[in-house]
């Protein structure tokens, strides 16, 4: 399925691709602005910033979008096309981005994943692919066993749905599956799971492994141990947290990152962009230093959050956020979850439940029709309204909006 939406997705591109050529074509290579497409809002305020006179930057996010879940149509990803640079954050935020890369490169637009070397919150380091393949060496002359359909994560309650092929001469009789939570000694075997197929609802990291016997009882292959790795996007366990640019100590990596790429496509204004730099960062030193006074001198650290946007704000000020759905919007809480948070709401006679503009939750709004509490604003600087756009509002105006809500939140 994966292969065939990117068939789609390539073919329609390079459809639409052909009818803008020669436009192109006409390009003039030393023309005085770099034409910039961007994704996340933070990016392209900082871009706009460090550029100045000499950038032309343009979100391709529309107002309110959902960074974690939006898809650009055929039509904007030509256009993407047309620009000089396209640059996004590459730390796990934009979905679509690593299907455009190749397809954009090709089309002579160079493409920066501007956050990549940045160390993200609660990465693992643990490498996988959208879908892994594991294949053991033969067990004796019995041949190979192969075990297909792993994700590359899953949450907890999530249905893990594995398949099995077996390579071998002699006659299958068991098809014996095992799992044990990762780190435990003692495997168990799944009595309900009796052919290739093994189905089962993880709320932990799991350890699977397969074996074959034949109709004397007898081991005749072996599968490798496979991992069906849990990460709720709590920062904790595997996935790195996206949400740097709501860090903005790591912000002015990324910024620094941005300037040292415009002074490589512009060198000769090198001075006027590490002069923005500079200013930009003595801007997002200031919003440190207002963060942590904020946190520091609150009356409590507990905060209800729609979405896990803010787990960079608890590691460098204490902040505690409650979240109600992942890092990703899209993921959903269990049942019990729910039932914890207003359990924990009730605890810290907790009075607001913090909503984004950008995200919708009907959990979240239940939740807070349950404990009784208010509502509150952030934003997560991905992407911003149409009222923002209006009232000009950039990363710093908005930042300061923020922090006002951290100290009626934090303080009631």
């Amino acid at each position: 399925m994966m292969i065939k939406r990117m068939i789609i997705f390539s073919g329609l591109f390079l459809l639409f691709l052909a009818g803008c050529q020669s436009a192109e074509d006409g390009q003039d290579g030393n023309q005085e602005q770099l034409e910039i497409s961007t994704t996340i809002f933070a990016l392209e305020d900082f871009i706009s910033k460090i550029g100045g006179d000499y950038v032309d930057v343009e979100s391709i996010y529309p107002p309110n979008a959902d960074a974690h879940t939006y898809e650009p149509s055929s039509r904007e990803m030509v256009d993407l096309a047309k620009e000089d640079l396209f640059i996004y954050s590459g730390v796990g935020m934009e979905p679509f981005a690593s299907k455009a890369e190749d397809i954009l490169e090709s089309e002579e637009v160079e493409v920066s994943a501007i956050g990549e070397d940045i160390p993200l919150r609660g990465e693992s380091g643990h490498d996988h692919d959208e879908e892994e393949h594991y294949q053991e060496e033969e067990a004796e002359d019995n041949g190979d066993i192969i075990i297909d359909g792993i994700n590359d994560h899953y949450h907890s309650g999530d249905t893990a749905n594995l398949e099995a092929e077996a390579d071998t001469e002699e006659d299958i009789a068991e098809w014996n599956w095992y799992y044990r939570t990762a780190g435990s000694e003692e495997w168990e075997q799944d009595e309900d799971a009796d052919n290739a197929s093994f189905e089962t609802q993880i709320n932990d990291t799991l350890e699977v492994k397969l074996e074959l016997e034949d109709a004397d009882g007898e081991v005749i292959a072996e599968s490798g141990i496979v991992e069906l790795l849990v990460d709720n996007h709590d920062g904790e366990s595997g996935v790195g947290d996206p949400h740097v640019f709501l860090d903005p100590v790591r912000s002015i990596q990324l910024a620094e990152n941005i300037t040292n790429l415009l002074i490589e496509e512009m060198p000769e204004h090198e001075d006027y962009f590490t002069e923005n730099f500079e200013e930009l960062q003595g801007q997002l030193e200031q919003v440190d230093q207002e963060l942590e006074q904020t946190i520091e001198e609150a009356d409590h650290p507990q905060m209800i959050v729609s979405h896990a946007a803010y787990g960079y704000w608890e590691d460098r000020y204490g902040l505690e956020q409650i979240s109600i759905q992942g890092l990703s919007s899209s993921q959903e809480p269990s049942q019990s979850a729910l039932v914890e948070i207003v359990d924990t709401a009730r605890e810290y006679d907790l009075n607001y439940v913090v909503f984004e503009r950008n995200i919708s939750s009907r959990i979240s709004e239940i939740i807070q029709e349950e404990i009784g509490a208010d509502s509150a604003v952030l934003s997560n600087m991905e992407t911003i309204t149409d009222e923002d756009i209006e009232n000009g509002e950039d990363y710093f105006s908005l930042m300061e909006k923020n922090i006002e809500t951290l100290e009626t939140v934090l303080n009631d």
